[in-house]
């Protein structure tokens, strides 16, 4: 099995040449001339350039966690959550070119569109776990979803904005979690209205105790009739 050191380096290959190339034009052969490896070691390291492009959201996810500031704690959710979504673009900043190819043919292959979303859609679960954010269940899967699409709106703002410290980027960014805030209020307004009708419904699904089922357990026990001891 290829090395840890081995994979980093088919991943960087492949998103060096996705800077210049879009990913349908990368061959297998081409990622490893360029990683220095015989193409057998590609194989080995993925089963194919969704993987690669998986371990590279995966690695983005992996800094921003091991550069959070612990003192960031200390500051609300949304300063927390703004901190780490600027931490994840600044890292971000040497791929731009990868980047806007991805764009580019995301825009033109809906299927490969949902696959970004669906890697964005797990990065943002774990941008909001950097930023001391951890849902669970259906809560979780609409938050990720929701700061996903969020985020895909931001970077096409981020991939516009050249200019130092990229202002409109943050502005973009507060005005992103700013919604976001609006929103969660609402949906936990109708989470609170909606779990008493939810734990109703649940009642009324559950499996009913069928006559068979209610004679194996023998006879209830009339009011005036004594309980058997023991």
């Amino acid at each position: 099995m290829p090395t840890e050191k081995t994979h980093q380096k088919v991943v960087e290959s492949f998103i060096e040449l996705l800077k210049t190339q879009r990913i349908e034009e990368i061959t297998y052969a081409a990622i490893a001339d360029n990683a220095g490896v015989k193409i057998e070691v590609v194989r080995a390291c993925c089963n194919g350039k969704l993987d690669l492009l998986a371990a590279f959201f995966r690695e983005i996810d992996q800094k921003v966690l091991q550069e959070r500031d612990p003192d960031l704690m200390d500051e609300t959710a949304r300063d927390r959550l703004f901190d780490v979504l600027m931490c994840r673009l600044d890292l971000m900043e040497p791929h731009r070119e990868a980047v806007m190819n991805l764009r580019r043919t995301a825009a033109k292959d809906p299927a490969f569109a949902m696959h970004i979303h669906k890697l964005v859609t797990r990065s943002m679960k774990w941008m909001l776990v950097a930023a001391g954010i951890e849902e669970f269940g259906l809560r979780s899967v609409g938050m990720s979803n929701a700061l996903a699409l969020g985020y895909e709106r931001v970077v096409r703002v981020w991939l516009e904005d050249d200019a130092p410290g990229h202002p409109k980027v943050m502005v973009a960014v507060d005005e992103m979690l700013a919604k976001g805030e609006k929103w969660m209020g609402r949906a936990c307004k109708v989470e609170k209205v909606a779990a008493p009708i939810l734990e109703g419904l649940g009642r009324l699904c559950q499996k009913p105790t069928r006559p068979a089922d209610r004679k194996a357990q023998g006879p209830e026990p009339t009011n005036g009739g004594a309980e058997a001891s023991p």
